[in-house]
């Protein structure tokens, strides 16, 4: 049978590069983003960002497209970005 492990470094970055990730709340998002990495069967190495932007380094399931993933990862952050504007207004 054969193996294979692809770790990809994924950004993700806001529109018109606005900053709505706060410090404070940072960690809230991160660990969202984990859940979600984790409920796709995707393991999540390491997440850090800036204000504007979020790096990742993550290996998904090889039934996922990375295509895939990100779309729905956009739209899931996005939702909770949406969801909880008291700890993210600006977006």
């Amino acid at each position: 049978m054969a193996y294979t492990k692809l770790i990809y470094h994924i950004v993700l970055r806001t529109h018109q590069g606005t900053a709505p990730i706060d410090e404070a709340y940072e960690r809230d998002l991160y660990m969202y983003i984990f859940g979600f990495c984790k409920n796709h069967q995707c393991k999540l190495y390491r997440i850090n960002g800036m204000p504007d932007h979020i790096h990742m380094l993550v290996s998904l399931h090889p039934t996922i497209a990375v295509a895939s993933f990100v779309h729905d990862l956009k739209i899931a952050t996005n939702n909770f970005m949406t969801s909880n504007r008291d700890r993210f207004p600006p977006f």
